[in-house]
Formats: structure tokens, C-alpha cells, sequence
């Protein structure tokens, strides 16, 4: 089954270049070492709150990395018309929101190793997302890829604590830069 993700958002300046397919952005960077590319969508509510928070989804049991915490995000495919248009099908897929701006690239890239082998390489964007609840956006997640989810202050990503429940996270660089984004929109 082919598919085309090509979602309505629009997109700072700044992120023009990821405007571009998977392929188009690999032959134009031939000098890297990776083939892959994965995009997380950072999304933090500022709309109705004092204090900002950014969404985190936990992972389902029986994924893999199971219960350990991460924003949406996943592989930007051949089919995706550009890496924005991945982060924002991620986004749908993954927390049921709708991207309506991705706004910034957050912190370096990152570069990691997949357990059969494939050097990735995972960009970070700002999006913000069609707010349709008054209060806060609607988090619908998938139960095959997550099990909760949670709206985090910078503090509370400090502490990888959100109440009673423990944030351990992904990566020690998922961390940094869900503490990154979180400080420059406190800023």
C-alpha cells in the first residue's frame, strides 16, 4: 500500500530545509555517514498555561526500549513528501494531534545505531498543534506504539518526576533536549 503524507502546516524559515523529501535532503548532504533519518515533534502547551509543558509519551511494554519516555517522533519514510511532513505524520500517528506550525529545529542532531544495525539520524522540531479543547490539546495515543502520557514542566523534566510517576527517558539526549526546548521557551 503507498501512501503520501502531505499534511496542512506551515513552517518557519528556519526549518526550510528539512521542506524537502528524505531523499532529496540525503543526495544534497552526500558527505554524511547516515541513510536514515528520524524526526520527534517537540509540542509544548503555552496556550492556557502559566508554566509551559511539553508532551512525552511513554512506550508500550511491548515495543521496544518499553515504558521509557520520549515525545513523538519515529522514521521519516520514503513516502513522506518532506522530513516536516514525517514529524507531523509521526505526530498524528503516534498522539492524534495535528500539527499546525513546526516552528524550529531544537538542539544538535542526533545520531544513534538501531539494533539491526542502521546509523540514524534524529532531528528535533518545535510544532505546535490544533488546540480543539479549551484548555489543553487532545492527546489520543496508540496503544501499540504507547501506554500514558504526560504534560511536563521544565522543572518536572529536571526532576523526571511528573507526580507520582518517573520519567526515564529514551536516551540521555532525549533528555537534553526536551530540557532544551522547555529553557528557550521559558526564556
Amino acid at each position: 500500500m503507498t501512501r503520501t503524507s502531505t499534511f496542512d502546516f506551515e513552517y518557519d524559515p528556519s526549518v526550510a530545509d528539512f521542506a524537502v523529501s528524505k531523499r532529496a535532503y540525503l543526495d544534497a548532504h552526500s558527505d554524511v555517514s547516515y541513510h536514515y533519518i528520524a524526526t520527534s515533534a517537540l509540542v509544548i502547551d503555552t496556550r492556557y498555561v502559566s508554566i509551559p509543558r511539553v508532551l512525552l509519551l511513554q512506550r508500550a511494554a511491548s515495543d521496544s526500549k518499553p515504558n521509557l519516555w520520549e515525545p513523538p517522533g519515529g522514521a521519516c519514510d520514503d513516502e513522506d513528501a518532506s522530513i516536516l511532513n514525517g514529524a507531523a505524520r509521526e505526530l498524528l500517528e503516534e498522539a492524534g494531534l495535528r500539527a499546525t506550525r513546526i516552528t524550529e529545529l531544537v538542539g544538535d542532531p542526533h545520531f544513534f545505531t538501531t539494533r539491526s544495525g542502521k546509523l540514524v539520524c534524529r532531528f528535533y522540531f518545535a510544532a505546535l498543534v490544533d488546540i480543539s479543547d479549551e484548555n489543553t490539546p487532545v492527546v489520543k495515543l496508540n496503544p501499540k506504539e504507547h501506554q500514558q502520557f504526560v504534560w511536563a514542566t521544565l522543572d518536572e523534566v529536571k526532576a523526571k518526576q511528573v507526580g507520582d510517576i518517573a520519567l526515564q527517558f529514551t536516551r540521555d539526549e532525549v533528555h537534553q533536549t526536551v530540557l532544551r526546548a522547555l529553557q528557550s521557551t521559558n526564556n
